[in-house]
């Protein structure tokens, strides 16, 4: 049987305006926050994620505002994708992973 070691990742990703994949990091769980000083919002989602505009869709993303944060069990970060308001909205992640 194996032993599985977990080791913690983190890092910050700067604010893009257009849909950008997280980077490729195998990992069990993802905790990831809006920066506190962020001026507007940070958008989570798969391939495609939008900003909320308003109208039903079905590729806007999970909204979060300054210091507001989500964690997800996922194998890797790179599933996800994120859209910003503005390039000074940044994002910090902290992931769980393993390795036998």
């Amino acid at each position: 049987m194996a032993i599985l070691n977990t080791k913690i990742v983190s890092g910050e990703l700067i604010g893009v305006t257009s849909a950008t994949q997280l980077p490729d990091i195998d990992c069990n769980r993802v905790t990831l926050k809006a920066q506190q000083d962020n001026p507007s919002f940070v958008y989570l989602g798969g391939a495609g994620v939008t900003k909320a505009s308003g109208a039903t869709d079905a590729t806007t993303g999970i909204q979060l505002d300054a210091s507001e944060q989500i964690t997800l069990e996922i194998s890797n970060l790179n599933l996800l994708y994120r859209i910003c308001d503005a390039t000074g909205d940044d994002l910090t992640y902290i992931a769980e992973t393993s390795a036998a």
